[in-house]
């Protein structure tokens, strides 16, 4: 009897004691334990997947682009039904095509509405890219080639600070990187599901190679530039990206992922904006930094976005180039679950580009937006196979006779 009153005595210590432990690591941070359940939680491609928590930015839906009748496509119908085939078998929300400012199509699967959001995943550093250029327009930065130790206060006086903007630009800060795991006790996973994230990207060490001296596409590198952006504005994200960007480029709506209600907006990754916003960037990008009769970045700046590094010719400033042969080097395309069959009939094409191939391509000089979303979260948003240059070069090849040149 005593030795059964002793076991009980000791199991109910051990509970005990293992809720105090449960209760003290989730209520250290408890929006990483609810941000880490949510990657377990989703990946649907049929649903809109919304990351929370999120704060919400409005536009005013004035800048609406026309839309062709049948007869006056200037794309061929059977090269807009192949697009949507293929976007069809890669199991897309969304295909928009724009040629010369005017809508050629407007695809939806069964499955989707105009007006539902899709996570950006990567394309959201493309914007890091154009907000750069608008702070360094209105003087809030005084050049790409300032340490970021100038507006990370926390970096001033560490070797770190010395990394510049453009080097976090073009993906060669130095910078380790962090690896996926599922383990939850590593910065590796904490970087992005921690409610105090912005602590975790501060804690990143240096790699073993110096900066500027390679390409090395990291997370880390976007998500500094927005921290950056915050403090030069003094403004929290959400409110530059609807003051800077959403309202006077006329859009719609989107939704920016945080790591916490009122914390840090993550700005590598997580906006979740509907098909016809991503085509006004386009447009945007199109019109070299003005869009709905509005310039909302420099000329100059949109070309130095666009200008291959010296430390990989496939990659600006915080965008893909397509100017090679192949469009950009396999394994890059590879790791993501593309394929690269050749390089882009036009050779001046530029994209966004985020996990589960979400992509706005721009071509300049045959005034063409493209964009295609799909399902972006999960351990496999989209099957392997997507040809990177297919849509482009499917609507190149069905171009009317003239309709590929400026009046």
């Amino acid at each position: 009897m005593n030795q059964s009153h002793t076991r009980s005595r000791w199991r109910l210590w051990v509970a005990v004691a293992l809720f105090i432990t449960i209760n003290a690591i989730y209520w250290q941070d408890p929006w990483f334990w609810r941000n880490y359940l949510q990657f377990f939680l989703s990946g649907s491609p049929t649903a809109v997947e919304l990351l929370v928590p999120d704060e919400e930015i409005r536009g005013d839906g004035s800048f609406v682009l026309p839309v062709a009748a049948p007869e006056a496509r200037t794309i061929s119908a059977a090269a807009l039904a192949e697009m949507e085939r293929f976007a069809a078998e890669y199991g897309s929300h969304a295909l928009i095509v724009v040629h010369r400012g005017v809508i050629q199509d407007e695809w939806y699967a069964p499955h989707w509405q105009r007006d539902q959001l899709t996570q950006s995943q990567s394309m959201h550093k493309s914007l890091m890219g154009l907000f750069i250029g608008i702070a360094i327009d209105e003087k809030r930065i005084n050049s790409i080639d300032d340490p970021v130790g100038k507006y990370l206060d926390e970096w001033r006086d560490d070797p770190r600070g010395a990394i510049t903007l453009r080097q976090l630009l073009q993906m060669s800060s130095g910078l380790a990187q962090y690896r996926f795991t599922l383990n939850p006790f590593t910065d590796d996973n904490r970087w992005l599901n921690s409610g105090r994230s912005g602590d975790v990207l501060l804690r990143t060490p240096l790699a073993d190679w110096a900066p500027g001296s390679r390409y090395d596409y990291n997370n880390t590198n976007s998500e500094l530039l927005g921290m950056a952006l915050e403090r030069v504005y003094g403004q929290r994200y959400s409110g530059l990206l609807r003051d800077k960007l959403w309202l006077p480029m006329g859009g719609e709506r989107a939704r920016v992922h945080t790591d916490r209600p009122g914390g840090r907006a993550y700005t590598s990754c997580c906006l979740a904006a509907p098909a016809m916003d991503w085509a006004r960037i386009g447009m945007l990008l199109l019109g070299k930094g003005e869009v709905h009769g509005r310039r909302i970045v420099s000329a100059d700046w949109i070309q130095q976005m666009i200008t291959p590094s010296p430390a990989a010719a496939h990659y600006g400033l915080q965008i893909w180039l397509g100017y090679g042969d192949p469009a950009v080097p396999p394994e890059h395309a590879g790791s993501s679950g593309a394929i690269v069959s050749g390089p882009f009939l036009a050779r001046d094409t530029f994209m966004t580009w985020g996990r589960g191939q979400q992509h706005v391509f721009v071509v300049p000089s045959l005034e063409l937006v493209i964009v295609r979303l799909g399902p972006a979260l999960g351990r496999a948003p989209i099957k392997p196979g997507f040809d990177l240059g297919h849509l482009v070069n499917t609507a190149i090849q069905g171009m009317e006779p003239g309709a590929g040149t400026s009046p």
